[in-house]
Order: structure tokens, then C-alpha cells, then sequence
């Protein structure tokens, strides 16, 4: 037995070596070629990105490197990211990343492919370092783990093919374990143990009786008992086992036989599990029963039963003794009834004790014999102290007091007048009022009482207080309502309201918070009570207008509650007249933010509106000129005419400033003779020069005051923003600074602040100021680029935008655009195109010439304002131009924003509107717009492949140009490449509109 043992046991510790060892092997050769893969993958991506990192390309020229890696099959990338230094994405691009899901922000749809990255493959990132050292960037992918072609290693393939090999064996091992085990754990038949050649033979009593048949009748009828039955003999070995005994013990009669008695019937004590070896050895030793009524069965299997057991002994007809009979029964059931009836019992003491009430029973004498948790806390005695004490030592008044009342007077009905009212005694001496309920009961044959005492205290404390509070409530000099959350009728109205609002109790009780609320609608107030009816608030404030009986109306703070705990639930409003203290605000903003002398904003509300100002000037395309004006002399004016008459004047300048200037302007003093104009909207400095003069014009003039004439001028210093790009307080500085200028040129006149402004910046934020006035005075040209085929057949007119500015000259259609998007002007230009495009093509038109497709470039949200298309649709029927003769080319991102295009686009496209792509390095996987015509740049023709793929991307109908062909090279290799058509310097002239014409007279057009 013991060397199958070991057999066992070697082929389950040979199975778990051989399964661990081959999940080790296949374990650690995904993780070496993981590496591998990594390695491979981000020396191809730095190879291939890192001069174009130290170039410092943009999105525009990494894209197409980006898409080539992600092309190649031999790095299996997922997806590829490329950060710049500071970590700022610069392009991305996987497979994923065309899926747009537009109810979804942009943020967790990123979110989510990268999830998608890193479940479906190993994501990895590299930095990328200049010679140097210096950071150029990083890079984030995502690949296919194991598919990275040229890392392959012959030692990974051979510890995978040992980890496999190691599994393989591990099954077989792992059957013959489970079946080793099986036969094992299979218990033998009873025949087993009888046929067993070792097993020995139990002594033959001396009674001449065969004990076996003894066993077997006695056994028969302790079964049908439900006892079981073992038979000992004077050695103490086990001779029978009866079938309930061999149930209980989980020994075979069989396997029992010839076993000492205390290694099969083991019996360990209920409480605290030790072995009664006692109960057969007592009687084996002294010959005498011995019964245990409580005894825990230990079984073979190592499981417990409660048992009752007694073990007697049984004399042979010498009179010696011979054999000991255990008798023992399962007392499962038993148990288990009596502890669901010690269940109940706890319950009901439970429930007794959680009662709100102290309940006391007691004889018909009044004598205690229990009493509840709650009894114990009232008098504030223990359990056991209080059984035995009497009713009346417990509740002296009125048992003691009136020793006719008993106990028994309070059972209803027993009594025909009311019994006194009972104060109850505590263990401290202490009092308090009681209210007795008691009832007779009989037990056992004994009849006895029931009392519960409930304690007043909490009772009779909340009744005074409710007095009290409502006395209090009453004469407070705030109003309070208690309105009804159903009808919202008022219930309850203290004296307050009914002071300040003039209605009596009976007029008031008819209405409701709406009806003496202004400012307050109803829908409000239903918010309001929702909100604390939900649970979202315990109180809520708002404000709002009382009105009177009379009419007239005071502001009032109202702070609302909501009670639950009223039958039905109730709303309870204070209300407090706010009348002072908002005077009392205003006043304090007034002092806050406004001069006392003049009424004029102070330095803190300047500041506020200086920053107000400047975010406004910084969206718009005007200037804000801040003035800063000190009076010359007027520390002479103090000092001869004295304070008060220097206060006058410095009124009377605040009133001329405010005089002079627009409302939209703001005057601030900033303190003693110092002013501050703060005027938004200027177009130049001849603006702000031409309202200097102004104000100098106005104070050339004396002043009106009483009795006196007096001329005071000031001294102005001019700074204007963005020209000076200061913050507030530089602004401030420098108006200051140009006004002390002004004084040393002889008072009484302005200068501007100078500052060296960078001529390219300058020349941005001209054409930024004055793009409006381009708009409006026409100084826009189109012009239009022919794309002729290699036969010389023009196809389509590329439009440009041009502008000729009064001081820069020709401004290029880049720069238009750019200054355009940072004025919000992008829009206006683009219908303005769009307009003169549709003008050219009805003169054309008109002068039978042919209309060639115009290609006029477009923002893709535009197609998303309803406004624009219904500009659009109108320019098309205003003008009878054909649809067809239209094309509108958006960018690549421009195609992602239209996806999501206003439904008005439709029937315009249904008509024969077009749409083109420009400005792209690979033609987008979706293309939610139909697409004619895509304007590829010419430098892209040196990478056919690049050329064959936008080709094999486009419809078969789509025409693609390739724009900026400027010398012969570039023609003849677009050529060869099969484009459609050409644009630029080397294939034909760009073209004035007024010029058109004639050149469409003697052109060839494809028909």
C-alpha cells in the first residue's frame, strides 16, 4: 500500500512540474519576442521619422511618413502616433481612426481607440533623441505581436517547441494521476474486509451463544428504534455495529470488527470537545451503566453529530463480565428544535427590549418578576434589582401617597372615575411623569399583570416648547408662513406677516405665496419646492418682492423648509425685509467701485472694465485707446481758491469728460487730478488723435462755477492696444507715461505712446483692422488658374483670391485667409467667392462661351450652418448658373465636419453641386460628400507610388489636378504619371476675370 503511495504521488508532483514548466517556457518566449518585436519596430519608426522630426516638418509633410509605416506589412502596426518634444500630438494614424461616433465627445472616442489599441495589440512608445541628446519628440504604436517580420531567433522557437512538448506530457501524466487517485478514493465492498486472510477473529463468548446472531437480532430491533447499537468485548474491541450504528460512525461492520472501541465510537463532550473516554472504560472497569445525555459523535470522515449515548455491561451466566452493549441515538433534530424554540425566545426578548415602552410583569400584588431593556433605562436599575421591587417603590405617586389605589385600578374598565396620574422614581432620586397601561395575564396557572410605563418627559418638554416657540414665533418681526405642499394655501400666519402686509388671518388663509410675490413665477416657486421636496436641499433662499394690501411692494429674503414629519406634509417660509440692508449694499458698491467726490468709476472698477475691454478688443478687429489726463495747474487753483473750490472743479470736469465721449467709453479718476478715458472701437490713431482734440477743444473753455470762471486744461498721454500689446496695468504705465511727455511739450495737449512694433506684426494687424472695410468697399479680385489636359484641353478654372491692398499691395489668398480666421471673417470671404464665381459665370453665359467647372476652396463647416446654404441656394437661382459649374474643394478635415452636414445641403446636391479635396497627402477612407475633382500638389509626383495610390483611391469619374506646376520637369513627370490635369506657372497663366473671356474664345475646352 505504501509504495502505490508513492507511485501516486510521483506521477501528480511529475504532471504539475511538466505543466508548470511548459506554460514557464511559452510564457517567456511571448515576452522575449514581444521585446524583440518592439525593438524592431521603434528602430524602423526613429529610422524613418527622426530626420523629419530634426527638420521640424509639421503634420503635413509626417503624414505621408506616418502612412508609409503604417503600409508596410512587415512592422504590423495597429496604429502609429507621433508626439513632438513637448508632447503635442503632431499626426496619428490606425485603423480605427476614420470611425467617428457623433453623439460621443472627441475626448472619450480617443479614449476608447486607444482601449481598442491596446486590447486587440502590444503598445509600445520610443522618444527620439538628436545626436546630441536633445529630445525631438516620441512616438506611440500599437502592433501585432509575433507578426513583425526579420525578428525571428532559432533559441525562441526552440523554447516554444519545449514548452509545447513539456504540455504534451503533462496530459498523459495528468490521466494517469486522476485515474490512480480515483481507485484510491473507491470504497471497498463489505465482502472486502471478511475475505481479508489478516483480518482477526473475534473471541467467542463463553456463553455458548453465537454473539454474531445476538448482534444481528439486537441490532434489528435498536434500528427500528433509530438507535444505534455497538457491542464490546472485555478487551475492549468492537464485536458488532448494527446498520445505524455503521451510518453514524461511517464504519463498515466489516472494517469496525476487531477495531479497539475508542478509535470507532469516539465521543467528545457537547461543550467543549474533549474525548469521554470515560463512558465505556467506566463500565469495562467497574461493570456499572453509564449514560452521557449530551456528546458529540466524532465520525471516520472527521464530521461531528450530537448524539445521547449509555453504555451498559452485559455478564456471562458466570457472573463475569463479558460484554459492553453502547447504545446511542442522533440527536440532531432534537437540537435543531430546541434551538429554533431558543431562537423564538431571543426574538421575543429582542422585541421586547427594542420596545419604545419600559414593560414590567408582576404579580396581582404588584411585585416584579421581569422587566425589559427599557424598564432598566427608565428607572435606572438592573434586571435582577428590579425583580422582587414593588409598583409603588418604583412609582411612589399615587401608590404610596393614596394607599387605596392599586395597581390593579388601571386595567380598562376596572375603574369608573380616571386613576391619578403616576410620577415615576428613579435609582438617582430623580422624577418623572408616567403613563400607566395595564392588563392581566395568566401563565402556568398563576395570574399576574402586564404593565408598560411610557415616560412623559419627551412629551410634556416638546408640548411646552411647541407653547413657547409658537408665542415666540408669533411676535418675531419676520414673517412666517406654513403653506400646504399640495394646494400651496397658506395655514399658518404669524402677527409679522400680517404687520407688514396689511391682509387680516381670515384674507390671507385664501391665498397663496404667488399671490403677494412679485418677481416670482410660478414655475419658479414649483422648482423651488421640487427641489426640496426631492431631497436635493434641506432649505433653500430666494429673493423676491412682497406686496401689500395698499399696493405698494418691499424686497423681502425668503428662506424655505419643507417638513416631512407633518400629516399632511407642510412648506414653512421666513421671510425678512431686505429694504435696509440693499440700500445699505448699494451703498457700499458705491463707495467700492465709484468715487465720492465726482460719482466717477474708481481704480478698481477701471481696472475691471480696463480687462473687460481688452478680451473685447482682442476678439474684434478695432483698437481701445486708453487716455490718461492729469489738470495743469491745479495745485495753484487749490491754493487760491481753497479745497472746496478745487472739489468743484473736479466735479465739473468729471461732467464735461462724461460730455464728450460716447456712452459706450468709460471716465475713471484715479486719484487728485487724475482722469482715465477708456475708449473702445477706434479703427487708427487719427481716432484717437481726432477725440483729443476734442476734449482739448471743450476744456479750452472756462468752467461753470458759482461766482467763478476758471480755465483748466489738461495734459493727455494716448497708448493704443493691440499697437501697445500690454497688459492692463502696462497700458495704464504707458498712457502715463505719454501724458508726462505732454507736459514737458508744454501742457495743455496729447501725446501718443511710441513703442517699435515689429513691421510683420504691424502689417497683420492692418489687414486684421481693416479686412471688414475690404469686404464692404469691393477691394477682393478673382482670378482663376486654367488645369489643362496634356492635350491642351482646359478641364477646370482653379480660383484664386487676391487683394489689393492701399498701402501693401497684392495681398496673396494664404495671407487673406489666415488674417481672415483670426477676424472671423472666413465665412464672409468664402460666400464673397462664391458670389463673384457665380457673377463670372452668368457673363460668361451670356457671351455663349463655355462654363468650365470653377473650383473655389470651402470650410467644411460651413456646410453645417443653415444660414450659408440658404445664402448659397439663393446665389445659384439669383444668378441661373447651372449647379454642375460649381466646385466647392474642402479639406480633409473639412470632409470629417461635413459628415454631419445640414439637411438643406442635400437638395443642392441632388441638383449637380460638386465637391473637390485639397490640401491632402492621402485621399480619406470615407468620404461622406461626392467627390469630382482632388487638387493634388505637383511635388507629390515624385513618389509614383504615392501618385498610384491616390489614383486607385479616387472614383474612376473624379478628375485629378495636380496644382503648383511651375517648371517643365514637373510637367513631363505628371504626365507620365497619367494625371488628368495641370495647374500652375508652366501649363497656363493665372488669369484676371476680365481677362477670361478672351482666353475661353480661343482655348479648347473638353466637352
Amino acid at each position: 500500500m505504501d509504495g502505490q503511495r508513492w507511485r501516486v504521488a510521483l506521477l501528480g508532483v511529475s504532471g504539475i512540474g511538466l505543466l508548470t514548466l511548459g506554460l514557464a517556457c511559452l510564457v517567456r518566449a511571448h515576452g522575449l519576442q514581444t521585446r524583440l518585436d518592439h525593438a524592431q519596430v521603434g528602430g524602423e519608426v526613429q529610422r524613418a521619422l527622426l530626420p523629419a522630426l530634426q527638420r521640424g516638418d509639421g503634420e503635413r509633410r509626417l503624414r505621408p511618413l506616418v502612412d508609409a509605416l503604417m503600409q508596410r506589412p512587415d512592422l504590423a502596426l495597429y496604429a502609429l502616433a507621433v508626439y513632438d518634444a513637448e508632447g503635442v500630438l503632431l499626426t496619428r494614424a490606425g485603423m480605427v481612426e476614420h470611425l467617428r461616433l457623433p453623439l460621443l465627445p472627441a475626448s472619450i472616442q480617443d479614449r476608447a481607440r486607444s482601449a481598442w489599441y491596446a486590447l486587440i495589440g502590444s503598445v509600445g512608445s520610443r522618444r527620439l533623441f538628436a545626436e546630441d541628446r536633445r529630445l525631438l519628440g516620441s512616438v506611440a504604436y500599437s502592433l501585432d505581436a509575433g507578426d513583425v517580420e526579420g525578428v525571428r531567433i532559432e533559441a525562441l522557437a526552440a523554447l516554444r517547441l519545449a514548452g509545447w512538448f513539456a504540455l504534451a506530457l503533462a496530459v498523459p501524466i495528468g490521466l494517469m494521476f486522476g485515474l490512480a487517485v480515483r481507485r484510491r478514493l473507491r470504497t471497498p465492498p463489505p465482502w472486502a474486509g471478511r475475505a481479508d486472510p489478516l483480518r482477526q477473529t473475534p473471541n467467542v463468548s463463553s456463553w455458548g451463544a453465537d454473539p454474531r446472531a445476538l448482534g444481528d437480532r439486537a441490532g434489528e430491533v435498536m434500528d427500528a428504534l433509530g438507535y444505534g447499537l455497538v457491542l464490546i468485548d472485555r478487551d475492549g474491541r468492537v464485536r458488532h455495529l448494527n446498520t445505524t450504528a455503521e451510518r453514524l460512525t461511517g464504519w463498515s461492520g466489516a472494517d469496525a470488527a476487531g477495531r479497539m472501541h475508542y478509535s470507532v465510537v469516539h465521543l467528545c463532550d457537547a461543550a467543549d470537545g474533549d474525548a469521554r473516554l470515560s463512558l465505556i472504560e467506566h463500565a469495562l472497569a467497574h461493570g456499572r451503566p453509564r449514560a452521557a445525555a449530551s456528546a458529540e459523535l466524532r465520525q471516520r470522515h472527521g464530521g461531528h453529530t450530537p448524539v445521547e449515548a449509555v453504555a451498559h455491561p452485559m455478564r456471562d451466566r458466570r457472573g463475569a463480565l463479558d460484554t459492553v452493549t453502547l447504545l446511542f441515538r442522533d440527536q440532531t433534530a432534537h437540537r435543531r428544535e430546541i434551538e429554533a424554540l431558543r431562537r423564538e425566545v431571543r426574538l421575543s426578548q429582542a422585541v421586547v427590549d427594542h420596545l419604545d415602552e419600559g414593560l414590567l410583569t408582576t404579580d396581582l400584588a404588584g411585585v416584579v418578576r421581569s422587566a425589559n431593556a427599557r424598564a432598566e433605562r427608565m428607572f435606572g436599575y438592573s434586571r435582577d434589582e428590579l425583580v422582587g421591587f414593588t409598583v409603588a417603590k418604583l412609582m411612589p405617586v399615587p401608590f404610596l401617597n393614596l394607599p387605596a389605589i392599586r395597581i390593579t385600578d388601571y386595567v380598562p374598565g376596572r375603574s369608573q372615575s380616571r386613576p391619578p396620574k403616576v410620577v415615576g422614581w428613579r435609582k438617582d432620586a430623580t422624577t418623572f411623569p408616567v403613563d400607566l397601561w395595564v392588563q392581566p395575564m395568566r401563565v402556568d396557572g398563576a395570574d399576574g399583570l402586564v404593565v408598560i410605563v411610557r415616560d412623559l418627559s419627551e412629551r410634556q418638554r416638546g408640548e411646552n416648547l411647541a407653547t413657547r416657540l409658537g408665542r415666540l414665533l408669533d411676535a418675531a418681526s419676520e414673517e412666517i408662513y406654513i403653506f400646504d405642499a399640495q394646494t400651496l394655501r397658506f395655514l399658518e400666519v404669524n402677527r409679522g406677516a400680517r404687520r407688514n402686509l396689511g391682509y387680516d388671518a381670515e384674507a390671507l388663509v385664501r391665498m397663496t405665496p404667488l399671490d403677494i410675490s412679485e418677481d416670482l413665477s410660478e414655475d419658479g416657486l414649483r422648482n423651488f419646492l421640487a427641489r426640496l421636496h426631492g431631497g436635493e436641499r434641506d432649505d433653500l433662499v430666494y429673493r423676491c418682492r412682497h406686496r401689500r394690501a395698499d399696493g405698494s411692494t418691499y424686497p423681502v429674503e425668503v428662506r424655505l423648509h419643507y417638513s416631512r414629519a407633518e400629516e399632511p406634509p407642510v412648506f414653512l417660509a421666513i421671510a425678512s425685509d431686505i429694504s435696509e440692508r440693499l440700500a445699505a449694499e448699494r451703498k457700499l458698491d458705491q463707495l467700492a467701485y465709484f468715487d465720492a467726490l465726482t460719482g466717477l468709476p474708481n481704480r478698481v472698477m477701471l481696472h475691471d472694465r480696463l480687462s473687460q475691454a481688452l478680451l473685447a478688443a482682442q476678439r474684434g478687429a478695432r483698437m481701445l485707446g486708453v487716455f490718461f489726463l492729469d489738470l495743469d495747474r491745479f495745485k495753484a487753483i487749490n491754493d487760491e481758491y481753497g479745497h472746496e473750490v478745487g472739489d468743484q472743479v473736479l466735479r465739473a470736469v468729471a461732467d464735461r469728460l462724461r460730455a464728450v465721449v460716447r456712452p459706450s467709453d468709460t471716465v475713471a479718476r484715479l486719484s487728485g487730478d487724475e482722469f482715465v478715458l477708456l475708449t473702445p472701437g477706434l479703427r487708427s490713431a487719427e481716432d484717437a488723435a481726432l477725440l483729443a482734440h476734442k476734449v482739448l477743444e471743450r476744456f479750452a473753455q472756462p468752467l461753470d462755477l458759482p461766482g467763478l470762471s476758471i480755465t483748466c486744461r489738461p495734459s493727455i498721454g494716448i497708448t493704443l492696444y493691440p499697437l501697445d500689446e500690454s497688459d492692463a496695468d502696462g497700458l495704464l504705465r504707458h498712457a502715463d507715461q505719454a501724458m508726462y511727455q505732454a507736459k514737458q511739450a508744454g501742457r495743455g495737449c496729447f501725446r501718443l505712446y511710441t513703442l517699435h512694433i515689429d513691421p510683420k506684426r504691424l502689417r497683420q494687424l492692418e489687414l486684421e483692422r481693416e479686412l471688414h472695410a475690404a469686404v464692404a468697399l469691393n477691394q477682393f479680385h478673382l482670378e482663376f488658374t486654367p488645369a489643362l489636359a496634356a492635350d491642351g484641353r482646359a478641364r477646370a478654372l482653379l480660383a484664386r483670391l487676391r487683394w489689393l491692398h492701399p498701402r501693401h499691395g497684392w495681398v496673396e489668398q494664404g495671407e487673406i485667409f489666415q488674417a481672415a480666421g483670426r477676424a472671423g471673417l472666413v465665412a464672409d470671404i468664402e460666400l464673397w467667392m462664391i458670389c463673384a464665381a457665380c457673377e463670372r459665370l452668368r457673363a460668361a453665359a451670356a457671351a455663349a462661351l463655355p462654363l468650365l467647372p470653377q473650383v473655389l476652396p470651402l470650410s467644411g463647416w460651413q456646410l453645417r450652418d443653415r444660414e450659408f446654404l440658404g445664402h448659397l441656394t439663393g446665389l445659384i437661382d439669383r444668378y441661373a448658373v447651372p449647379v454642375s459649374a460649381l466646385v466647392l474643394a474642402l479639406t480633409p478635415d473639412g470632409q470629417v465636419e461635413a459628415a454631419t452636414h445640414h439637411p438643406h445641403l442635400d437638395p443642392l446636391i441632388a441638383r449637380g453641386l460638386r465637391f473637390g479635396l485639397r490640401d491632402f497627402n492621402r485621399v480619406p477612407d470615407t468620404l461622406p460628400l461626392p467627390l469630382s475633382h482632388a487638387l493634388m500638389h505637383a511635388s507629390l509626383s515624385a513618389d509614383a507610388a504615392a501618385v498610384a495610390r491616390l489614383r486607385a483611391a479616387l472614383d474612376a469619374a473624379a478628375l485629378l489636378v495636380a496644382v503648383g506646376v511651375d517648371d517643365a520637369d514637373t510637367r513631363a513627370r505628371c504626365e507620365k504619371l497619367g494625371v488628368d490635369c495641370m495647374a500652375g506657372v508652366a501649363v497656363a497663366p493665372t488669369l484676371p476675370a476680365a481677362a477670361l473671356n478672351d482666353w475661353l474664345r480661343n482655348a479648347r475646352v473638353d466637352a
